[in-house]
């Protein structure tokens, strides 16, 4: 179930870029903006972006109920303001070759993240299984070393 969704994720987000690429690649050719933001921080701007897009997916209600609101955290975290980021936008994309770096550096930390979330993962399930396995064994041989009594000796009321 999760492939699926996956892939299809995968599918729009490459869909949703080359077509963007397409529209953007298509017009003319511009001179450096002013107040252009550099490729780096454009990188960061759009790797918190995704994060926020995927977030909102699965924790919306916990980001509406605080009040979150994800272009005014981004243009607060980088301080730049709307028409920085659209005019940086349109800069990098009549350039194909700035925008697959940018967009690859995004890539590029997103599958390092993943990577560490799933290692982290695949520990604690490890230190799960062995906590589990050390306690069976402590039950075990708490059994085992405590006596078992066959008979019970009931006292009569007579003694």
């Amino acid at each position: 179930m999760y492939g699926n969704e996956n892939r299809i994720s995968k599918m729009k987000i490459f869909l949703f870029l080359s077509v963007f690429i397409f529209v953007f690649n298509c017009s003319e050719k511009q001179t450096t903006p002013k107040n252009i933001i550099s490729m780096e921080t454009m990188s960061e701007i759009i790797y918190d972006m995704t994060l926020i897009s995927v977030s909102k997916g699965v924790n919306r209600k916990i980001l509406e109920n605080n009040g979150f609101k994800p272009t005014s955290y981004i243009l607060n975290k980088y301080e730049i303001d709307s028409m920085d980021f659209i005019r940086s936008n349109k800069y990098y994309s009549s350039n194909l070759d700035m925008y697959l770096s940018i967009y690859q550096n995004v890539l590029n930390k997103l599958e390092k993240n993943k990577q560490i979330i799933s290692d982290s993962l695949m520990n604690e399930n490890e230190r799960s299984i062995k906590s589990r396995q050390e306690k069976s064994k402590k039950k075990k041989s708490d059994k085992l070393s405590s006596p078992v009594k066959l008979f019970s000796s009931k006292k009569s009321k007579s003694e």
